[in-house]
Parts: C-alpha cells; structure tokens; sequence
C-alpha cells in the first residue's frame, strides 16, 4: 500500500484529525466519473448533436464557441481550448466570467453569432450566474451550454428553464466536497472534450479507458514517489506544459497554491514562454513539475529548457510527467512518472485528465507536509468553496 492509498485506507476518525475525508477520495473516483459520464453522452448523444446543429458548432452555419468559468472551472476552458478547436473545426476562446461580468460588451462582438459554455462546480457563483444574465442582456441570440456538477445551483436552473439553453448535469459525486476542485476539474474537462468528439464517441472511448488507466496508475504506482517529492524542502514550484497541458499545469498552479494556503508561491508557463524573463523564478528553493509533451517536434523545445535548468542548477528538484521514461528524460529528472509504459499514449490534448491527477495528489500532500487540513487548508478563512464577498452591478454602468 502507497503513502496516497493509506490516505484513503485512514478510519473517519484519523480522515478528520487529518482533513482529508474527501479530497483523498475525490481525487481516486475520477476514472469512476469518467466512465459514467461517458454513458451519460452516449445517452444524450442525439440531443447533444441536435443542439450543436442548430447553434452552429457543427454543420454549415458558423458559431463562435466562448468558454468561461472563474478559477478552475475557467482552467478547465484554458485547457480543452485545443480539443475543441480541432475536433469541430470552430474559432474557441476561454474568456473568464471575471472578465464577462465587469466588460461584457467588450468580450462579445454584436451580431456575431456565439454559443456560450459555462463551466461551474457548484452553479451558485455570482459571477456564473450574472454572466448568464449579463450575455442575455448584451448578446441575446447567443447559445448556451451549461455543464455543471450541481442540479441545484442558480446556474442549472437558470438554463434548465431557458428554451436557449443546453444543460448538461454530471453525477453528483463530481460536486466535491472538498474545499478544492478534483474530480469536477477533470470530469467537466473530460465532458467538453466528449461534447466534441459527440459524433464518435466510440473512438472518444477507447481514450476514456487509455486515461482512465494511467489515472489509476498514478495513484496506484506513484503514491509514494509523489509523498516524497513534496517532503522536498522548497518554497516555490514552477509548473511547465505546452498547449493543452499548459492550460492543465495552470490548474495544478492553483491546486498547490489553494491547499498550502499560498505558503507554497507557485506560477506556470510554457516552456519557450518561461526563457523570456519568468525563469528568475526557478531559484534554490524551486521544484519543477514539467509536463513533457509525446509529440517529438515539440518535446525537442521542452527537452532543451530541462537541460539548461540542470546546466545552470536553476531548482532543487524536477519532476516530470511522460508517456514513458527514456534515458534522455532521466538525465534532467530526478523524479519521474510514466502514464503510458506499456501502450501507445494519447494525443497530449486528452492529457487534461490525467496530468493534473500529479498534481492534485501532490498538493494533497505538500498540504499535509506543511501541517494543514486538505479538505480546509485556508486557517484563516480568506478562500471558500463558494466566492464569496462580490457585488453584481447593472450591465447599464459598465463598459
């Protein structure tokens, strides 16, 4: 048994004491919800793809596909950006409802014709809510899809009561407890990245098993390894990808930063981005966590940064996701994680899923390193599940 399986082996009693009663067990169920949100789209294919015809995602009428959320619900859209853009042919754009909300006029251009996809947990952010209103107001021949991990919150009934509107609901479990967002992170990611791939989602199912398989192999084969690297004495951590895995490192940023209470400083870049100024970042007291990209053409980029980090001793530790371990990548690491050993991996566009599973598991324990409650890192109350503390004003006073 590993150092995250004895988390989850703990009795309720040691889970409280060490605040992990659900972040432990939000993180191991994601290939669960993967799996039953891949039945929940073969039973709702042809809704699914009715909507899209008739909003312009597909066919010969042509929409502009926005994708919003705050915090991670926006990562999720920084991150499928490139699966949806390839897999249905359509200009895509993450604009967060932070933005949407304080210059909504600004973001959306009249008379063009957009579908709107809303990401949220729980549904009950004003700024989720008031986005939805506000592109009612401003925009009113835009489309919406909602998907959501709460069949209750302010978001799903606005949309289950708008003709205008699609509703995409996930299983209740993927509506975490926990203060941090595991499982809905992934599962709203793995439920865009299905949408697009609607019109074959049987091929979209041989890569649900693929990732499935290598979350599973994260927690099952790499619990200790990751237990180790966060008793690493650092304070700042650098998380590095290219394109979608860029937009998933941005997540694991946030995973660490949330559940150390911001004791941890932490940024992300893409490997290239990181040359032009942020790699003064990367000091003695830095660890980095590089996802490696499978494709050659970009891994020869990634690969050339990690040897002049080592060259010129930037951190005091590397660790890095890949397909599988070669002799070159085991020369800059001193840490690695194989997802696919034994098979040929995916495109890194379905890697969304599985990279941030290191990443949830190591803040989960660099949390408890530092002597916090992972389900409740924040002693002094300054972040909570829900934002709390924003006042909506008029769309009338704004830009």
């Amino acid at each position: 048994m590993n150092a995250f399986e004895r988390l989850l082996n703990f009795s309720d009693s040691e889970k409280a004491e060490k605040g992990v009663l659900h972040t432990p067990a939000e993180i191991a169920q994601q290939p669960e919800t993967w799996a039953k949100t891949l039945v929940m789209l073969h039973d709702r294919r042809d809704d699914i793809l009715s909507f899209m015809i008739s909003s312009g995602l597909v066919g010969d009428r042509e929409a502009v596909l926005v994708l919003t959320g705050a915090g991670s619900s926006e990562f999720v859209g920084t991150a499928v950006c490139s699966i949806l853009r390839r897999a249905l042919n359509r200009e895509v754009m993450s604009v967060p409802t932070t933005h949407l909300v304080t210059h909504p006029r600004a973001a959306l251009v009249p008379w063009h014709s957009y579908v709107i996809v809303s990401f949220a947990r729980s549904g009950n952010s004003p700024e989720s809510i008031a986005t939805f209103d506000f592109i009612r107001k401003v925009q009113p021949s835009a489309r919406h899809m909602v998907i959501t991990c709460n069949r209750d919150g302010g978001l799903a009934q606005r949309a289950g009561n708008d003709p205008e509107s699609f509703l995409i609901v996930l299983p209740d479990e993927t509506n975490d407890r926990s203060l941090v967002m595991t499982s809905s992170f992934s599962t709203m990611a793995f439920t865009a990245a299905g949408v697009a791939h609607i019109r074959s989602l049987v091929k979209f199912g041989k890569v649900s098993e693929k990732i499935q398989r290598a979350a599973r192999r994260i927690t099952g084969e790499y619990g200790d390894l990751l237990s180790d690297f966060a008793r690493k004495d650092f304070s700042r951590a650098c998380f590095l990808g290219s394109d979608t895995l860029w937009g998933t490192m941005e997540e694991c940023q946030l995973k660490l930063l949330e559940m150390t209470e911001g004791r941890i400083a932490a940024r992300f870049d893409s490997y290239l981005g990181l040359r032009h100024g942020p790699r003064v970042f990367v000091n003695d007291d830095c660890v980095v966590v590089a996802a490696l990209s499978s494709d050659p053409v970009v891994r020869r980029y990634e690969m050339d940064l990690l040897r002049e980090l080592k060259h010129k001793r930037q951190g005091c530790g590397t660790l890095v996701v890949c397909d599988h371990a070669t002799k070159e990548i085991s020369e800059v690491a001193t840490h690695i994680i194989e997802l696919f050993p034994d098979e040929e991996p995916v495109e890194d566009c379905f890697r969304v899923m599985t990279d941030v599973v290191v990443g949830q598991v190591l803040a989960t324990f660099k949390s408890l390193d530092l002597g916090l409650k992972p389900d409740n890192p924040s002693t002094t109350g300054v972040i909570n599940r829900v934002v709390q503390g924003v006042v909506i004003y008029d769309t009338q006073e704004l830009p």
